[in-house]
């Protein structure tokens, strides 16, 4: 069943939680889950196991589209913010995620590892400014365009979160086994309330004054944007760089995807024998996704990405659906939606 070696070789499981993990559906998976995620934190913090996260795989960024600035004036002086973008990046060179910090909180998202991180909010736009004369209508006679900025720091929770998927029960040699798809997830959580305002200007080649526009209201147009960012609510990246998936495996000792099999113990840590009911093998179905299609979350559905090109999704057969999203009033995404399949 194993590919590599999982650092995971037995689990404990109480009576219940042994029979959660044999129902052959979400259940089992939450249940395999939750019990991975306690083996591997307690392994990790007797052995003193760190997972490692370098600055240059936390870089996130976000683009936003150009916006009018309020000037006050309807067309003697008009502004538009052009080429936003906010930038998130960690200030330290590398951080130690560790099972040490983890809390209630992070157990319910079944996190091994974690470290609460400073992190640095850089906002870049340009501004462009017109000057006009309303003639029959607004005439615009003259232009002129320059760059500003607004920067922050606050801290950011980094968490490991482990996620196992076609969770069942098999017999091996005699011995319940619990066999899964091993993946894990790295989420990078800013904490809004700890980001202050953003100080503005400080790589800024705007002189906005000799534009006659009020300073303020590019100021709050910058601020804006941050708000944007991090948001009301604490806003969520996931992290999968080559080198962070690297890591990731290296720790678990097996690939990210891989179907994984560990010995069932008792909650003495004794091995559970199999049952004269239930000597061969497990009665679940593994499922798994069509090619080209891969899973949504936890859920039993799968998608296939076609960007602007409208599909037609029946070609993947009678259950598959079309999925649009709107990006703007004049541009949609398009995707299929299928049932995951016995593998």
């Amino acid at each position: 069943h194993a590919q590599g070696q999982f650092v995971i070789t037995g689990i404990n499981l109480g009576d219940q939680e042994y029979e959660n993990c044999k129902h052959c559906d979400e259940r089992s998976d939450r249940a395999g889950t939750r019990a991975a995620a306690n083996a591997l934190r307690n392994f990790m913090t007797e052995n003193h196991v760190r997972i490692v996260v370098d600055r240059d795989d936390v870089s996130v960024s976000e683009r936003y589209p150009n916006q009018p600035i309020d000037t006050g004036h309807s067309c003697t002086i008009t502004a538009e913010a052009r080429n936003a973008v906010a930038r998130v990046r960690m200030i330290p060179g590398s951080v130690e995620l560790s099972p040490e910090g983890v809390v209630y909180i992070d157990e319910i998202q079944n996190s091994i590892a974690v470290a609460n991180v400073r992190h640095a909010l850089s906002v870049n736009l340009d501004i462009r400014v017109w000057g006009g004369v309303r003639l029959d209508r607004c005439r615009k006679y003259a232009r002129k365009t320059c760059s500003t900025d607004g920067y922050s720091e606050g801290t950011n929770h980094i968490s490991v979160n482990l996620a196992a998927s076609n969770v069942m029960v098999e017999c091996v040699g005699g011995v319940e086994h619990l066999s899964f798809n091993l993946d894990a997830r790295v989420i990078d959580e800013a904490k809004g309330k700890t980001y202050p305002a953003v100080e503005v200007g400080k790589k800024s080649n705007c002189k906005l004054r000799l534009l006659g526009i009020n300073i303020g209201s590019i100021n709050s147009e910058i601020q804006k944007y941050a708000r944007r960012y991090v948001g009301v609510r604490n806003r969520f990246d996931e992290l999968r760089g080559p080198r962070l998936v690297a890591e990731l495996e290296r720790k678990l000792g097996v690939a990210l995807g891989s179907t994984v099999s560990v010995r069932i113990n008792d909650i003495y840590g004794n091995p559970r024998t199999c049952s004269s009911r239930f000597k061969r093998s497990s009665s679940c179905a593994r499922m798994t996704c069509p090619a080209g299609f891969s899973r949504i979350g936890e859920t039993d559905l799968c998608q296939k990405y076609f960007g602007r090109s409208q599909p037609n999704c029946s070609q993947f057969g009678s259950q598959a659906i079309l999925h649009t999203r709107s990006i703007t009033s004049s541009i949609q995404m398009y995707w299929c939606h299928t049932p995951r399949i016995p593998a």
